[in-house]
């Protein structure tokens, strides 16, 4: 399949299940890195249009409400009781800030796994030189032993630009994401949800996160990331 055809199909639909496109995709790492980078971009577009209510909504109206009449009576009280009130108001919006950037940024992470096309990477196999080449943008680099990578992409997350590699194990597959750690630093260490497990922590100057369908797959590889996984500063 020529590239006009290949990419003129891709743009209709990233997320396309026509044989001669999976096809051409396993017979031509260009086409396969550049199906993967569209479907990221659509998957963050989607998750960027999908905006459900937050369960604290009701907590943070609540807030708001304070603060309006925090700052209508700050006036009227003595200066340390109105420095008490900000310095609880401050704690309780950096932590509402926190919290929501980690559950948005996790939420791209399952929404970007539901929609990769895990079978069309099955035959297909990334050399260590390709896949250093780009940990590179990270200041990163991967000693052999990983295990099978099948891919290694980048993507979108949270609008932050992520290395995702699909490394197949003994269990099945799992998703390996590396981001810079100053935009990733507070995702909690453990997380699932009803079909995926996962696990993040800090290798110097990146975040990574682990998340696959069997625990003991992540575990694996998590295992296996830091001790092969070296980042500078």
């Amino acid at each position: 399949m020529d590239d006009i055809t290949f990419r003129r199909t891709i743009y209709a639909d990233p997320f396309t299940q026509d044989p001669e496109i999976i096809e051409a995709a396993k017979n031509d790492p260009k086409k396969q890195a550049f199906w993967e980078e569209v479907r990221a971009m659509e998957t963050a577009i989607h998750s960027a249009m999908d905006i459900p209510v937050p369960d604290d909504l009701a907590d943070k109206l609540i807030l708001r409400q304070t603060m309006k009449t925090h700052q209508q009576n700050k006036r009227k009280s003595p200066w340390y009781i109105a420095l008490a009130a900000s310095l609880l108001l401050t704690s309780a919006l950096t932590v509402g800030i926190l919290t929501s950037s980690s559950g948005s940024l996790i939420g791209d992470v399952y929404a970007h796994i539901e929609h990769m096309d895990y079978e069309s990477n099955k035959g297909a196999k990334v050399d260590l030189l390709s896949i250093n080449n780009k940990l590179a943008s990270y200041n990163g680099q991967l000693q052999d032993g990983m295990g099978e990578i099948l891919s290694a992409n980048y993507c979108y997350l949270n609008s932050i630009k992520s290395l995702h590699l699909i490394v197949k194990g003994e269990n099945g597959l799992a998703s390996l994401f590396v981001l810079p750690s100053q935009v990733a630093k507070d995702v909690d260490e453990q997380f699932a949800n009803d079909k995926y497990t996962g696990k993040a922590f800090l290798l110097e100057s990146a975040k990574i996160i682990i998340v696959g369908e069997d625990g003991q797959q992540v575990d694996d590889l998590a295992q296996r990331a830091k001790q092969l996984l070296n980042f500078s500063v």
